[in-house]
């Protein structure tokens, strides 16, 4: 089985760039993707040298903070007056249909993959709360990864799993069971998608089921849910070192794990440049 160690989030911040270079360099991390909107985006790109050889991904993100178009269009539908995204996921679904919201979307996607892609050149896409995995929004991204010769894009399958009984009775297992029936629907659906344009992906995720609540032993549960299968699994981390985000915390924690990362170097760790 090959196993993707995926942080998201490169560029949030300058304590997420910290726990990310730390998870690949003393840790088990073999990926990250980067948010070209965000406040630590100056500070990732000035670092990415200090994680030289890890795959490198865009973290397209039209839900959270700002636009990074300097033309902007008025009376948007992506964004308020003050260039914050304005949409949730729900919105986002109903949206998609909408031909003026989706040429907005696209001219985003287009900004923040031609700014990482000035400093690496990216080997997937993928969005920051899923966002891309909208049928509708997963084509655009498809077309504009052909175009702009990413080779992957991640897809969102998860197989539940048991990873205690103090997590597994959580309400927000219960409510991360939803994200995973529309997330899987909607993999169905865009894995045709993928074929269509020729594009590689995982083939599952653990990192959904239990967001929020992701450790050293949640990790190794989802793994063993499926190491005895061929497929690609991508795990799915967000790391941080800022106290005011404990469950970031301990996924920092997870991603640095010694006995951990033992545990996973039994399989075929990669990234998505080794598909």
């Amino acid at each position: 089985m090959k196993v993707i160690i995926n942080a998201d989030d490169f560029g949030m911040s300058r304590t997420v760039n910290q726990a990310i270079i730390e998870g690949y360099n003393n840790g088990i991390l073999t990926s990250t993707c980067v948010m070209a909107n965000m406040p630590g985006f100056e500070d990732a790109v000035r670092k990415l040298g200090d994680v030289d050889g890890i795959g490198i991904g865009v973290h397209l993100n039209i839900i959270e903070y700002k636009t990074i178009l300097k033309t902007r269009e008025k009376n948007s539908k992506l964004y308020d007056e003050d260039g914050k995204f304005k949409n949730g996921f729900l919105q986002m679904i109903i949206k998609s249909f909408d031909e003026d919201f989706m040429f907005e979307v696209e001219q985003e996607f287009r900004a923040q993959i031609e700014a990482v892609s000035e400093y690496a050149q990216p080997d997937h896409l993928d969005s920051h709360v899923h966002t891309h995995a909208v049928p509708k929004i997963f084509e655009l991204v498809c077309k504009l990864a052909k175009e702009y010769n990413i080779p992957c894009v991640r897809t969102q399958f998860e197989h539940p799993y048991f990873a205690g009984h103090n997590k597994f009775f959580s309400p927000a297992y219960y409510i991360n069971l939803i994200k995973i029936c529309i997330l899987d629907f909607f993999t169905i659906i865009n894995r045709r998608t993928l074929k269509k344009y020729g594009l590689k992906s995982n083939n599952c995720v653990i990192g959904v089921g239990y967001t929020g609540m992701m450790d050293e032993n949640t990790i190794r549960c989802g793994i063993d849910r499926v190491k005895n299968s061929d497929e690609v699994l991508e795990v799915i981390c967000h790391p941080d070192k800022n106290d005011n985000r404990p469950s970031n915390v301990r996924e920092y924690k997870a991603v640095t794990d010694g006995k951990l990362k033992e545990y996973i170097d039994n399989f075929d760790r990669i990234s998505y440049k080794k598909l």
